[in-house]
């Protein structure tokens, strides 16, 4: 039986750059978990009359419609999605630090430990992740308009 033609490898060009996949990777990461959470979220917010609405709410209603802004432009490979993967790309430490210890009503000594191990975490998740997005490749990855 004839074979095909040989499979052709994708230039660098058209590979997409780890520091892009990375991104991604973290990007709808974030998308599941704030899916998970939300209804932790919404519950978190104190519907009185003095405060119908609550900071942490509106942090997290922000990111997800940024996140969702970001991912939809890079996969289109737009240029404005750069400048948006490297915004995402500083939430690790609020995410990772800030959002468990307010849902889960950790106790003050609990909360301090949880810092202890997520901000170093999300501080080198930052740095890899932009490192990464400020590779000549990845930057050439955004091209469209």
């Amino acid at each position: 039986m004839p074979a095909g033609p040989p499979a052709e490898k994708p230039s660098d060009a058209e590979r997409t750059p780890f520091g892009v996949l990375a991104w991604f990777a973290w990007a709808l990461g974030l998308l599941i978990v704030t899916g998970l959470l939300l209804p932790r979220i919404v519950g978190f917010t104190d519907f009185s009359e003095r405060a119908p609405f609550s900071l942490l709410g509106i942090f997290m209603m922000a990111e997800l419609a940024l996140v969702l802004f970001g991912v939809t432009v890079a996969l289109q490979r737009k240029r404005i999605a750069h400048r948006f993967a490297i915004g995402i790309s500083f939430l690790p430490v609020p995410v990772l630090a800030g959002l468990p210890p307010a849902l889960f009503e950790m106790p003050s000594e609990a909360a301090a430990g949880w810092y202890v191990l997520t901000i170093p975490a999300g501080l080198v998740l930052t740095v890899i992740l932009v490192v990464g997005l400020l590779r000549p490749a990845a930057r050439a990855y955004f091209t469209e308009p």
